[in-house]
């Protein structure tokens, strides 16, 4: 079967419900709740073995209200061709905090494109290491941040490392982009 992307993982889960497990169990004859949740699981746990390299980055305009957020993948071994990019503007928000969506985002694109090994760039030595657990969070609307960006980092084999402003200008451009962009809703 091939990979599945984080749509269809998401389709899945909704498919795969309680409520419709019971459903399932007594539509199809010869099949048990147990078998359902098995197959689920069987579909669920499909790992890719791509490997990428996302550099990120994340732009605030506090005067005019604004962030943007923009990162570029490359696959492993392949590092002078980028395969996907973003850049979006997510509204009202500090640096830091647009440098967490950042982050998040290019986590979230990594399970659609089934990305299973990720390394990952951002010039925000503070992001760094607070993700990397060598500094503490001490402001609330960034220990929210943190503890998603930290929860979806378990759906993969990463590393993130900081990299100076001069190494990630294309995502530093994307980000700036955005500021001009409409909010993504």
């Amino acid at each position: 079967m091939s990979d599945l992307t984080a749509r269809q993982k998401g389709l899945l889960h909704k498919l795969f419900s309680p409520d419709n497990i019971k459903a399932l169990s007594t539509l199809v004859n010869d099949s048990t709740e147990t078998d359902w949740s098995d197959l689920y699981a069987a579909l669920i746990s499909e790992k890719s073995d791509i490997s990428a390299t996302v550099y990120i980055d994340g732009a605030s305009e506090p005067h005019n209200f604004t962030a943007g957020i923009g990162g570029i993948f490359f696959r492993d071994g392949v590092p002078d061709k980028e395969f996907y990019s973003f850049s979006e503007n997510i509204g009202s928000a500090t640096n830091n905090e647009a440098e967490y969506t950042a982050l998040i985002r290019a986590l979230e694109l990594s399970l659609e494109l089934n990305i299973s090994q990720l390394t990952i760039f951002s010039d925000s030595e503070l992001i760094v290491k607070q993700i990397n657990l060598e500094y503490k969070v001490k402001n609330e609307r960034l220990q929210k941040l943190h503890s998603s960006a930290r929860a979806m980092l378990a759906e993969f084999v990463w590393t993130l490392q900081h990299v100076s402003r001069e190494k990630n200008k294309k995502a530093d451009a994307l980000s700036k982009q955005a500021l001009t962009k409409e909010v993504k809703e």
